[in-house]
């Protein structure tokens, strides 16, 4: 083989003068954050952010529509399909993924949920979500998605 189409060895950069200057830099960001108060945050594209909630909040439909209203439970045509559905729940859950439905709690005006209707119910005394239209997503501990909810109000 001739000479002329030899590869030449690769040339690898010093290991200790790049794992140096990468310190430098993260002590140098970390630095000027302390000092502003400010931290780094991670850059997510809005279309991925979107498509994580809505793929938690069409798991949690699929969800609720398979549980009976009255006994609470999984209805029994749904048992071998609401397994892969909690598999999908543990795996929002390692993501850092919240799905919060919010029926049946106290309601409050400073909670950040769109109230899509009321409802003047007798013999209540403070507001009450009946019904969660949309839930409400947190992803790391961020909301990205609002709750849309219906309230009883006292009447």
């Amino acid at each position: 083989m001739p000479d002329d189409f030899k590869i030449p060895p690769p040339q690898w950069p010093d290991e200790k003068k790049l794992i140096d200057a990468l310190k430098t830099q993260i002590k140098s960001i970390l630095s000027s954050q302390h000092e502003t108060g400010t931290s780094t945050r991670y850059a997510v594209p809005e279309k991925m952010v979107k498509a994580i909630a809505d793929l938690a909040t069409n798991a949690w439909k699929a969800k609720i529509k398979m549980i009976d209203n009255s006994s609470g439970e999984v209805r029994d045509e749904m048992r071998r399909v609401y397994r892969p559905i909690e598999g999908m729940f543990a795996s929002f859950q390692e993501l850092g993924v919240e799905i919060k439905d919010h029926t049946g709690e106290i309601f409050d005006y400073g909670l950040p949920l769109k109230v899509v209707t009321t409802q003047p119910t007798p013999g209540i005394t403070k507001e009450r979500v009946i019904e969660t239209l949309k839930p409400t997503i947190y992803w790391q501990e961020h909301i990205i998605q609002m709750g849309e909810v219906v309230i009883a109000t006292p009447a």
